[in-house]
């Protein structure tokens, strides 16, 4: 019965040995640079320290099995800004040394103060600082951010505005400033409903030569395959040398299908 009791312990110990983990935990904000980390070997050349990582509570898409990797936060679609808890499990005795935690910290001395988008189709913002860099202002269209303008700064100016080209319905625009050591800063997402903005339509869906679109509008064209092919701001495209086929066209405020003959 002795014996049994010992090898039952034996048994227990190797498991706990085998299955135990300790976690490191980082705590910031993401503001556009990804996590670098160094991974050792945990007793053999094919086995390593980290086992999983979890981002606000999903599962990194890295490749872990690696003696160093990066925790890439755009394969989880995190935005700008976004407060982040990141946990990463690892072997007990056999931890993971990250490089560039400071990336989670706002390096910056810049802060937004307000932005808005006023009656006449402006963007004005207003920060707190001494800029010296550049802005990049982004509208959220067609399912993700795009940058319509930037604005260079080098001096004490705190109070910035440009003309926005808004689109039919609810549009949403955010300020990102980027400093000369590549540190960011992200305004809070605006929301415009403009309603002197009328909606925008293709004039047919099958064409021969031009994309005619009821007014004026900024436009993206794609092949099948995803490919850019066309983009700019106008009422009618030229498409003579596209081949035929058909092609996912983004104006306005949405996507269609338009087949060239």
């Amino acid at each position: 019965m002795l014996r049994y009791i010992v090898n039952i312990l034996i048994i227990l110990v190797i498991s706990s040995s085998v299955y135990a983990q300790d976690t490191l935990v980082l705590r910031g904000n993401y503001y556009g640079k990804n996590i670098y980390v160094l991974n050792p070997n945990s007793g053999s050349d094919t086995s390593f320290c980290v086992k999983k990582v979890l981002v606000n509570n999903q599962q990194s898409k890295d490749e872990l099995h690696s003696n160093s990797f990066e925790i890439d936060f755009s394969l989880l679609n995190i935005p700008i800004g976004t407060e982040v808890n990141i946990f990463i499990f690892h072997n007990a005795g056999c931890a993971p040394k990250v490089l560039n935690t400071e990336v989670l910290q706002n390096q910056s001395k810049l802060t937004f103060v307000s932005s808005k988008v006023e009656r006449t189709g402006k963007l004005k913002w207003v920060v707190k600082g001494e800029p010296n860099g550049f802005f990049s202002i982004e509208q959220y269209r067609w399912r993700k951010w795009i940058t319509i303008d930037t604005v260079n700064v080098n001096d004490k100016k705190t109070i910035f505005s440009i003309d926005v080209k808004a689109h039919f319905g609810e549009n949403t625009f955010r300020i990102i400033y980027t400093d000369l050591k590549g540190n960011t800063v992200t305004s809070k997402s605006v929301k415009y409903n403009p309603t002197t903005v009328k909606e925008i339509f293709l004039t047919s869906l099958k064409v021969t030569q031009e994309i005619n679109f009821s007014g004026e509008t900024a436009y993206e064209i794609f092949d099948d395959k995803g490919n850019l092919l066309l983009d700019g701001y106008d009422a009618k495209v030229n498409i003579t040398e596209l081949p035929k086929g058909k092609y996912w066209v983004n104006y306005d405020n949405k996507t269609e299908i338009v087949s060239k003959k």
